[in-house]
């Protein structure tokens, strides 16, 4: 005991570890685990698909792969496949001519009980050929019957789809020439003349089809396979290193939110600097009367919650009604910069009161004497301002400034809730191309309509990228300033 220090004895040096060392694990895990992980995924390929792929739907594209192969390369189904598709040949062809035959009578405009029997058995007989047609179809191409279960189709759904409706439509066309031989008044020429136009269109689409499918059987079956081993790999998810970051510098979208971020960074951070700070020095003065109740009420924006601030927005900006739209003649939903310049005033209005506190905190830090010998000697308010309070406030306003700066490269809520960063219309960037888009998207709005959007949503990898570029962004700013503040002293 003599020779420990009282210090030890009160905080042993184990016991301290104990409680530092699981913190700062804890402290540097929650701090570099996010980072690492957008890292991570934007070298990937994620997606809505493959962050966590159904097994089922995997295992149903590797046997449709399977199956394809063998239907291909198999002699026995090879034979079975050239047998089908003469078959379908001889249909089609006897359904054309009968087809045919029926529109060169009802383009003489006969009555439709008159049609000759042989013109109504001959269709009667090529469209009973079709019965049955479709499931054969099916049936030879169908993998489950080769032990290899699958939801894929191997021949165009839209090919089989036309198959049933050539067989439903042929088969209205001869029930209703059976029925005009009962009630000739209700079947009329326009009627007929209608439906084998119908069916005409679609058995030539149908013939089309198959005779690509008998003629180059193996290159569509190539082709197959090829489309089947695209989607399973798209469920996988895999390295792609910075495929994604290559993909971003080539996106029309991406430099239009950047150009936007930047620039409301520029606009909004000035905004609501200059006012912030004019406020906290014009209510710092003695002459004004009630200072300290109207400081009060400045900071009320600050207290407010977001939703009502920006709902109230919303409604004075409104182009049909809002007070303040109709005054300044703005259209936040048709007009680009129109919603820009709200966007900024908005930031302003939210972000001022907390400039103007720092502000005032600072100001309070500046020695009365200094201020009273600026007045002795005759300096101007503008010389006051320029060359007395603003050196002595920069510090804490250059702090501040930094911290409004990160807040303004991260927008996201007040275009959103505003208007939906838009309006939308084409974005067209020099060298790199043009598409659509919210013309106000911000980089922050882009990322978050590549996760969550209904018609794009859920690039998560190449989301990752965008933030990652924003952090980047964020720490060259940071980095830039305080290498000022080093230089000037700050």
């Amino acid at each position: 005991m003599a020779g420990k220090s009282k210090s030890s004895i009160l905080f042993p040096t184990r016991i301290a570890l104990l409680l530092i060392l699981p913190s700062l694990i804890l402290y540097l895990f929650f701090n570099t685990w996010p980072m690492v992980f957008s890292i991570g995924v934007a070298l990937t390929n994620a997606n809505r698909y493959n962050i966590s792929p159904d097994p089922a739907k995997i295992k149903g594209y590797e046997n449709a792969i399977a199956c394809a192969k063998i239907l291909k390369e198999t002699p026995e189904y090879r034979d079975k496949a050239s047998t089908l598709f003469d078959k379908l040949r001889i249909y089609f062809f006897n359904l054309s001519h009968a087809l045919y035959k029926l529109n060169e009578i009802i383009n003489q405009s006969i009555d439709v009980s008159k049609i000759p029997r042989d013109i109504r058995d001959e269709l009667a007989y090529s469209t009973s050929q079709l019965y049955g047609l479709p499931s054969e179809v099916r049936r030879v191409f169908n993998c489950t019957e080769l032990n290899y279960t699958t939801k894929e189709e191997i021949i165009p759904v839209v090919l089989l789809d036309k198959l049933d409706s050539l067989l439903s439509l042929s088969g209205t066309i001869k029930d209703r020439l059976q029925y005009a031989q009962l009630f000739p008044e209700e079947v009329s020429i326009s009627e007929l003349r209608n439906l084998t136009s119908k069916a005409n269109t679609i058995l030539s689409e149908i013939e089309s089809g198959f005779s690509k499918l008998a003629v180059g059987y193996d290159e569509y079956m190539s082709e197959t396979i090829e489309r089947f081993q695209k989607e399973r790999d798209e469920l996988e998810l895999r390295f792609i290193g910075v495929e994604n970051f290559a993909k971003l510098f080539n996106d029309v979208r991406f430099y239009n939110a950047l150009y936007k971020t930047l620039l409301f960074v520029a606009t909004s951070v000035s905004l609501k600097v200059a006012l912030g700070v004019l406020l906290a020095v014009f209510y710092s003065s003695n002459l004004v009367l009630g200072r300290k109740a109207i400081r009060a009420l400045l900071l009320v924006p600050w207290a407010m919650p977001f939703l009502l601030s920006a709902l109230s927005w919303r409604i004075l900006f409104r182009p049909q009604d809002g007070p303040v739209a109709a005054i300044l003649g703005l259209d936040m939903y048709t007009n680009e910069w129109h919603a820009f310049l709200v966007y900024n005033l908005f930031e302003a209005w939210l972000a001022y009161p907390f400039i103007m506190t720092v502000t005032q905190g600072a100001l309070r830090g500046i020695p009365k004497d200094v201020i009273e010998a600026s007045y002795i000697d005759g300096a101007s308010v503008f010389y006051r301002f320029r060359r007395i309070i603003l050196p002595l406030v920069s510090k804490p306003l250059m702090v501040a400034t930094i911290l409004t700066t990160g807040a303004s490269l991260q927008v996201f809520l007040i275009p959103i809730v505003l208007n939906g960063a838009g309006p939308t219309g084409a974005i067209c960037i020099p060298f790199i191309g043009c598409t659509s888009g919210p013309l106000n998207e911000m980089l922050l709005i882009l990322g978050y309509n590549k996760v969550a959007s209904g018609t794009e949503g859920g690039e998560y990898g190449y989301a990752a990228a965008i933030y990652l570029v924003i952090v980047l962004i964020i720490l060259a700013y940071v980095a830039v300033w305080f290498k000022i503040s080093r230089k000037t002293g700050g």
